[in-house]
């Protein structure tokens, strides 16, 4: 079980970063979470059809974790996709798909009365509630509300067990009371963090205004603990804010907490 970090970016567009998304790979199978901004794109790049892609999972819903999921949903079918493509999230995922497939029904009608066939296009909603879990052939799958972010209660975070290996991506937001046990010796452990003092040299924010994304983020000692007291062997820095934020002072000040190996994602990256 590999993880490909298919876009690290966060919603300040940045040239180097695609926006966000990953994918868990297991026998050379894609499962897609989170969709943001070129997520087709990154899926291609990084050797995968995306017609092949049948599942993506949501953490939450800020606009930056699914810009590219509709681009993604008309594409696989556009090119060839003939499985239905099967969706988990939080609440509202039932929404989101619903508004989201009436975006395209027009340019569906057109496509369709030309001949192309409608198979493909069926979309299987799954709601998940914290606590939940999922077994298939390929790994076992628990998700938890173990992070804060600021105002939206409706978001998870996945542990993905197969192979011997166990990766935990924790989402955006600081950690709460239930993300050590749930990462406890993972070995990798996904965390966002937020530089507030960076948003304001390099995007022009004001204090309080770079304050207020700070609270809906991880800091670098919150990063740097969990990872220690979970005992995790790895931590891949995603999704920083700000984006331009300079990697090696991030590492370096995440490694005054935690001294096991930090690596700092960039697009495309396959662990």
């Amino acid at each position: 079980m590999d993880l490909i970090l298919l876009g690290t970016g966060s919603p300040p567009p940045s040239p180097g970063n695609s926006g966000h998304a990953n994918a868990i790979v297991v026998n050379e199978k894609m499962y897609l979470l989170d969709a943001g901004r070129n997520v087709v794109r990154q899926i291609t790049a990084s050797g995968f059809n995306v017609k092949d892609v049948d599942t993506l999972f949501f953490t939450h819903f800020h606009s930056d974790h699914f810009t590219g999921f509709a681009d993604f949903y008309i594409t696989r079918w556009l090119f060839g996709a003939t499985n239905p493509l099967t969706v988990y999230g939080p609440d509202p995922v039932k929404e989101i798909v619903e508004r989201m497939q009436h975006y395209y029904e027009y340019d569906i009608e057109i496509r369709a009365n030309e001949g192309k066939p409608r198979e493909g296009l069926g979309i299987e909603v799954i709601e998940f509630s914290h606590g939940d879990s999922l077994k298939n052939e390929d790994f076992f799958l628990r998700v938890d509300k173990c992070t804060v972010h600021g105002n939206v209660d409706d978001i998870l975070s996945y542990s993905f067990e197969s192979e011997g290996r166990k990766i935990v991506i924790a989402s955006d937001g600081s950690p709460n009371q239930k993300l050590i046990p749930f990462a406890e010796n993972a070995d990798i452990l996904m965390m966002h963090p937020c530089l507030p003092e960076k948003i304001v040299q390099m995007l022009g924010q004001t204090e309080s205004m770079a304050r207020i994304i700070a609270g809906h983020h991880a800091s670098i000692s919150e990063i740097g603990e969990t990872a220690t007291k979970a005992k995790v062997e790895k931590v891949i820095i995603s999704h920083v804010t700000p984006p331009m934020a300079p990697s090696e002072e991030i590492r370096q000040e995440i490694a005054k907490y935690f001294d096991g190996e930090i690596i700092i994602g960039k697009d495309l990256m396959r662990i």
